[in-house]
């Protein structure tokens, strides 16, 4: 165990809600998680068992760090960043089921403001997922729930309050809304006037790693932690995740490799695409900024291929007490480079947010006859696949910033496997900078409770004090040579694929999704 003071995060993910404990020299003490799924589109995404998940993690985090729960100095949490709850004026959630209509109003409006709500939040209105899609199709469809609705809350603006009952919001994941303008750092009424919404459902800006308010007895009850601990602003994973990793000067970039793999650059102004494919987002740190391109799903895919076709491999972990995932990496160093020209080509995407794909994929290459095609060859090809992926946005990054990626940090699931690590600084060519504490996302949160809480001066002391860079991995020069052209192989085939893939082809996929998700 660590020494206190003690800094709390719930850390709300696509795959698995976490409490996660940490000391202020930002070992992690303790935590606990669960694991849920999330549907595709969830806009119906059930908040109140994510509540009961996250307070019995919270509870099994602190009996587990054999503290008592007046050490914890603060609590904040971190989130991923496309998904929103809306609250009545009672604090209640308002579920509501999706529709196809959802994506055909999301659509007039990116043809009538994705101009514009590009030029001020940074990001194109991806149709289904942002919130003008959903504002606008109940106002439209459901304008007596629409009329319901009394503050638009990030999932970790959501979390906080369910901690303190303060309804607040911060501008990294304001951004996210595509209703704030990340220059003037306010909601942009412009927009929102026009798109008929009311202004009171956006809450009031505050800065991250400020407090916000405190545990509320209730609150306190369901989760164990002590009524009246601070509840500190925290931010998006993935703004987290670059403090976690110590990327808080322009030029630093950092992969968080998890359910799906952002990297972001750290900017000391706002840069946007002049083709409109990436995000621009403001930085958890007041005064910064950060350019994304997102690989897309990643580690969703990798979690896909255990759950559907390691059913052995799970067996075998399971009776020799290892992690199912240490056994899958075995698998993949069997494989050599390039997977016997096995290519896969699922769900990893190089980001482009106007002319975004629905996740589908296929694998090519394939040998049954000559047996060079196996579980080890798909466990490699779709690592590699994440690979090139991840490539391809740092390259279109540098193409933007005019600026060279000289070190990846690189963060999250995939980066507790030396094999994949490996692997990947093998396509980069530049070597990958892996921080002792792998949810970094959670650490960076934590250390803005610190800030908050007057443990840490600022974020230059924080991260001095609290991330340790534990491993370099440099790339080898002759796997990096073979990797060069595997990697103009998989993106000929990539982009091919991307052509293959027809309107129609995206509209029935939606429909199934839709009609699955009700």
């Amino acid at each position: 165990m660590g020494k206190g003071p003690y800094l709390a995060t719930l850390d709300i993910g696509s795959g698995a809600g976490r409490c996660h404990v940490f000391d202020a020299q930002g070992h992690e003490v303790s935590s606990a998680s669960k694991e849920w799924g999330r549907a595709w589109l969830a806009t119906d995404w059930d908040a109140k068992a994510a509540w009961q998940a996250l307070s019995a993690v919270t509870r099994e985090a602190i009996r587990t760090a054999n503290i008592s729960n007046d050490e914890i100095v603060g609590i904040t949490s971190t989130s991923l960043r496309d998904q929103f709850v809306f609250l009545d004026k009672n604090g209640e959630e308002l579920p509501f089921p999706p529709d196809i209509e959802l994506m055909l109003v999301g659509s007039l409006i990116i043809e009538r403001y994705g101009e514009k709500i590009y030029l001020s939040s940074g990001h194109w209105p991806i149709q289904g997922f942002m919130t003008p899609s959903w504002l606008s199709y109940l106002q439209k469809f459901k304008p007596g729930l629409f009329q319901r609705i009394d503050t638009v809350l990030n999932v970790n603006d959501w979390a906080l309050f369910k901690l303190s009952g303060e309804r607040a919001s911060e501008p990294a994941g304001a951004c996210e809304t595509c209703l704030f303008d990340l220059t003037r750092l306010e909601w942009n009424k412009e927009i929102i006037n026009a798109l008929g919404y009311p202004e009171h459902v956006f809450p009031a800006i505050v800065n991250n790693g400020q407090i916000v308010g405190e545990v509320t007895q209730k609150a306190a009850d369901e989760t164990g932690l002590k009524a009246g601990t601070p509840v500190v602003v925290g931010g998006p994973d993935t703004q987290c995740a670059l403090i976690g990793t110590g990327a808080i000067n322009e030029g630093d970039a950092t992969a968080v490799a998890g359910t799906t793999t952002p990297i972001q650059a750290v900017l000391s102004k706002p840069i946007f695409d002049d083709r409109w494919r990436t995000w621009t987002c403001c930085h958890v740190i007041r005064g910064m900024w950060v350019l994304e391109s997102n690989a897309g799903l990643t580690g969703w895919i990798f979690r896909w291929f255990r759950d559907e076709f390691m059913d052995a491999e799970e067996t075998r972990a399971q009776m020799t007490a290892l992690d199912v995932y240490d056994v899958m990496n075995r698998e993949v160093e069997k494989a050599p480079i390039g997977a016997n020209k096995l290519f896969a080509s699922i769900g990893s995407q190089i980001f482009n947010t106007r002319n975004s794909a629905v996740p589908t994929g296929g694998v090519f290459g394939i040998m049954p006859m000559a047996k060079k095609t196996g579980k080890s060859e798909f466990a490699r090809a779709i690592i590699e696949n994440t690979c090139y992926s991840i490539r391809g946005n740092c390259e279109q990054i540098e193409e933007i910033t005019n600026r060279k990626i000289r070190e990846l940090r690189f963060c999250g699931g995939a980066s507790r496997s030396a094999v994949w690590a490996r692997i990947q600084s093998d396509v980069l060519g530049i070597p990958l900078l892996i921080p002792k504490v792998k949810e970094a996302s959670a650490l960076g949160a934590a250390i803005l409770t610190g800030m908050g809480v007057g443990v840490y001066k600022d974020v230059q002391d924080a991260t001095k004090k609290a991330v340790q860079l534990e491993t370099r991995v440099e790339p080898n020069p002759e796997n990096q040579e073979t990797y060069n052209e595997l990697y103009d192989r998989w993106l000929r085939i990539h982009h091919k694929f991307n052509e293959m893939v027809e309107t129609e082809d995206v509209i029935d996929l939606t429909n199934s999704l839709l009609r699955r998700d009700r």
